[in-house]
């Protein structure tokens, strides 16, 4: 009988989570600042939607917002909220981005009053903007 040693870091998901692709960050901001200024509806490409599927529930949103700019953390909350509501496959519930990145915004104290009514008003998703309560406590 053998006994091996415990590394918690090997069980620490955020930390075995790779960082978001810059290209793909810098492709996803420009789609959200492309968006119409009154719906926020972007026209994906199937490609599209299915390659930015998997960063709706990536973990490492608050890092990569970190280099973003206020202006352009809100055209992803709004591009995020009304893309889950317009692409069945970009559904997250509390994994959403637009938990993350209102999470940023909140502590640079950045959060637009008019966004949270704004994102109540264009989706479904019960977390959004604040994610699950159980997070918070």
């Amino acid at each position: 009988m053998s006994v091996d040693t415990f590394d918690p870091s090997q069980f620490n998901a955020q930390a075995q989570q790779q960082a978001i692709a810059a290209d793909l960050l810098a492709e996803a901001v420009e789609l959200a600042n492309s968006a119409t200024e009154g719906d926020f509806l972007v026209d994906l490409t199937q490609a599209q939607i299915d390659r930015f599927a998997p960063l709706l529930q990536h973990t490492g949103w608050q890092d990569a917002a970190g280099e973003l700019d206020d202006a352009a953390i809100v055209s992803l909350i709004r591009f995020f909220t009304v893309g889950e509501m317009q692409y069945s496959a970009w559904k997250a519930e509390a994994k959403s981005p637009v938990v993350a990145l209102a999470r940023v915004l909140k502590k640079r104290k950045a959060m637009p009053a008019d966004l949270t009514p704004w994102i109540k008003a264009n989706t479904t998703n019960k977390f959004l903007p604040h994610g699950d309560l159980m997070d918070l406590l």
